[in-house]
């Protein structure tokens, strides 16, 4: 039996991070999706875990398919989006609020018990 040989750089292999996955599913599934928003809300209001937060707002926004229209409506370029929504990033306020609010989210401040 003769044994083939593989040209490797032929081959294009993409990948995929958990986060594109999910997000893929979600946007196909708009009852998940507004499950998924309700328990990010909870889960940052219990953790304060703001790289998390990101990360799950990256996943909204791919997807509703709004990465284009958040970089239209924020005045920003979406490489820009993708690295404020990463979770070693450290966007400023302004940034969240007008990211999470054109993904339909709204920022009220409380006093702390």
């Amino acid at each position: 039996m003769k044994k083939e040989q593989f040209d490797k750089k032929n081959w294009h292999i993409e990948e995929e991070t958990f986060g594109d996955h999910f997000a893929k599913i979600l946007g196909k599934d708009s009852k998940r999706l507004k499950s998924f928003k309700a328990r990010i809300i909870k889960e940052y209001n219990e953790t304060k875990d703001l790289a998390a937060f990101l990360e799950h707002l990256k996943i909204i926004a791919i997807a509703e398919n709004k990465t284009a229209l958040l970089a239209e409506k924020t005045k920003m370029k979406r490489p820009n989006i993708y690295r404020i929504l990463s979770k070693n990033s450290n966007p400023s306020f302004s940034n969240i609020t007008a990211i999470a609010n054109n993904l339909g989210f709204d920022f009220i401040l409380k006093k702390s018990a």
